[in-house]
């Protein structure tokens, strides 16, 4: 029997195989198919950055253009004039931040205006050290140009005083023939792009793992994924060309406009692209013909190529996977393992048959012994099983508790609804957490974060219910101090702006709903930089705290008392007319005038404060205009001898009055 087990089974294997080789070259058909799609996507989106790009950059020759012409300097350049040309100027290479240099040229090639693009911001060149021009090479080709025109050179590394700058700085330079008022040729605009950020783009389109390539129509690199074959002819070095890397796929881009190669298991994709012609391929516009481009032919033909070895190719298929592989082992193992499973199957029930046992022992061990409270509640509500973890939250004994009592006459009323949504969600198979307030045996009040679970009979009626709760007491306890750190001034203990600010406005509004009066004082301490500079802070801070605590002990619980800041309190008094309101900081203000604030050394403090009072009126209808009106108030008083209260004046009234 054995033998014949494993005859089958090799059997098994080899059709397996077969069948897998087959599999894989249709499916490896299928990779490369996709692969050379998303090639193609990838190269015409590159395209069409490199063509915007692009077209900024004649847009913007276009636009400088425009502004020399609007300003008259093309036709009588005078000093007016240029100043304003070269302030706009400045400005573009700040704005644009693409180009290296903005040139004004005449029609004799030399410099009338240059602003360089350094580290430290675009800087106007002095006029003696402006150039002749003529004899570069993209002069002679801008100088051949109709108005209007742009000429477009070859892309290259800029050079200073003959040699490449370092680190290289790829440069292509748009020039356009200006025009006069009368459409005569004025000079030419000569935009130095630096295509750094192009080619950066360029790079980052594709996704890592791909090799991006751009080359010119020698073949040279532009961009390769290793920088030292880039601008092989500018370093003198010819052997760095994809004629020489790979010579066939070299001979197909010079045979097709765009096309794609399998290579040395690699999958190449490439498009030839006019970079002065960014309407390729489509009708009814041509750059050339909507922004006037001139190009030399062959600097304007770019390569993009995109190689994408096997390994990449091949990143996604299904073959590669840990799971397919260990799939197909266990499809093998499965086979191989079916005779000897059915043999033992009748061994495993016996084996289930004691692990379920066991799991209802262990499980039965890990409820008793929980380290949190589990209740398990019948239908109706009745606690049928509890576990140690409850019994010494409650201080109940089992007994007390097991279908004598509802959960409910456990919790506190203010939260009894909340049980309720629990309840509820228990009999839906919801779930659903709420911390609730259960009172133990002792008449501690608990807080208790608790949360549902539930067994529902195939009619969907509860069979079992069960309720998980830790006590979370001290949490909420320090949950509710924060929220009263987070109201509080830290120092006096008073409100502070933000928590002002919310029963104030509750209160303005209860107000307004029930025309009751709503009075606001607004309190400053006098001379308190005196008592800061002669007493030090430490003093003030507690001239600080024995005024808030004498306000609070004269203020109502309605009252609200905050501190703005510094010296500044503010009173709302709810319910109080502004006489009443009068009344009150004139009780205040004498209070705190015979107080003294005995210091560590026994130095005595004595101090005063001012106080404005301000009424809600049909003049002052919200917080901000009781404060404005309070504010002029305090401020009377504060000019007035100080020590005093001030009211601001009643709707009908002018000014102020004080007492």
């Amino acid at each position: 029997m054995l033998k014949r087990f494993l005859l089958w089974g090799l059997v098994c294997w080899i059709l397996l195989g077969l069948a897998l080789g087959a599999g894989k070259l249709v499916y490896d058909s299928s990779l490369k198919r996709q692969t050379l799609q998303q090639h193609q996507h990838l190269l015409r989106a590159a395209k069409t950055m490199l063509n915007e790009h692009l077209m900024m950059a004649v847009q913007d020759t276009q636009q400088l253009s425009a502004v020399a012409f609007e300003l008259g300097y093309l036709d009588t350049p005078g000093l007016n004039s240029e100043q304003q040309l070269i302030q706009i100027l400045l400005s573009s290479t700040a704005i644009y931040g693409r180009y290296d240099q903005i040139r004004i040229l005449d029609l004799e090639g030399r410099e009338r205006i240059r602003i360089n693009n350094s580290r430290l911001g675009p800087v106007v060149v002095p006029q003696h050290r402006l150039q002749n021009k003529r004899g570069r090479y993209y002069v002679q080709q801008g100088l051949k140009l109709k108005p209007g025109q742009v000429y477009l050179s070859p892309l290259d590394l800029s050079k200073e005083q003959g040699k490449l700058e370092t680190p290289f700085k790829p440069t292509l330079r748009l020039v356009r023939m200006m025009k006069t008022a009368t459409g005569e040729p004025a000079g030419l605009l000569v935009l130095n792009l630096n295509a750094a950020g192009l080619l950066n783009q360029f790079i980052e389109l594709f996704p890592s793992g791909d090799r991006a390539m751009l080359l010119n129509a020698d073949g040279y690199w532009l961009v390769n994924h290793d920088p030292a074959n880039e601008w092989g002819w500018m370093r003198n070095k010819p052997e760095l060309t994809l004629a020489r890397w790979q010579p066939a796929l070299w001979q197909q881009l010079q045979t097709s406009r765009s096309g794609s190669a399998y290579l040395d298991d690699s999958l190449f994709s490439f498009h030839w692209l006019d970079i002065a012609s960014i309407y390729e391929n489509t009708t009814g516009a041509r750059y050339g013909y909507d922004l006037g481009l001139v190009s030399d032919l062959k600097a304007s033909q770019w390569a993009m190529l995109i190689e994408s070895d096997q390994q990449r190719w091949q990143v996604t298929a299904i073959y590669h996977k840990t799971w397919f592989q260990i799939a197909l082992v266990g499809a093998f193992l499965v086979t191989l393992l079916t005779v000897y499973l059915l043999l033992r199957n009748r061994q495993q029930t016996r084996e289930k048959a004691q692990l379920e046992r066991e799991q209802l022992d262990n499980f039965r061990d890990l409820y008793e012994n929980a380290p949190i409270g589990y209740i398990t509640l019948t239908r109706d509500g009745y606690i049928s099983n509890v576990n140690k973890r409850t019994l010494d939250y409650l201080g109940y004994r089992r007994e007390e508790l097991i279908n004598k009592i509802r959960l409910a006459e456990l919790v506190e009323a203010d939260t009894l609804q909340l049980a309720e949504t629990l309840l509820l969600a228990m009999m839906e198979s919801e779930e659903e957490h709420r911390r609730i307030r259960v009172r133990a045996k002792n008449g501690d009040i608990l807080v208790m974060s608790c949360g549902v679970s539930s067994r529902l009979s195939h009619e969907r009626t509860l069979e079992l219910g069960r309720l998980s709760m830790q006590n979370v007491s001290q949490q909420a306890r320090l949950e509710q101090q924060l929220k009263d750190m987070a109201r509080k001034d830290p120092l006096t203990g008073a409100a502070n702006r933000r928590r002002f600010d919310e029963l104030a406005e509750r209160e303005l509004a209860r107000s307004q709903r029930n025309g009751a009066p709503l009075t606001l004082i607004e309190l400053d301490i006098d001379h308190f930089k005196q008592v800061n500079d002669t007493y030090g802070h430490d003093a003030g801070d507690e001239v600080l705290k024995v005024l808030a605590e004498l306000c609070m002990r004269s203020l109502r619980a309605t009252d609200v008392l905050a501190r703005f800041g510094g010296e500044e309190f503010v009173i709302l008094l709810p319910d109080t007319s502004l006489e009443q309101g009068v009344h009150k900081a004139e009780q205040l203000r004498e209070a705190l005038s015979r107080l003294r604030v005995m210091l560590a050394d026994n130095t005595e403090i004595r101090f005063t404060v001012s106080l404005g009072v301000s009424t809600l009126s049909p003049v002052h209808n919200s917080i901000q205009a009781m404060f404005k009106a309070a504010d002029s108030a305090l401020y009377k008083a504060k000019n007035t001898g100080r020590n005093k209260v001030c009211a601001a004046a009643s709707p009908g009234e002018k000014g102020n009055f004080e007492i």
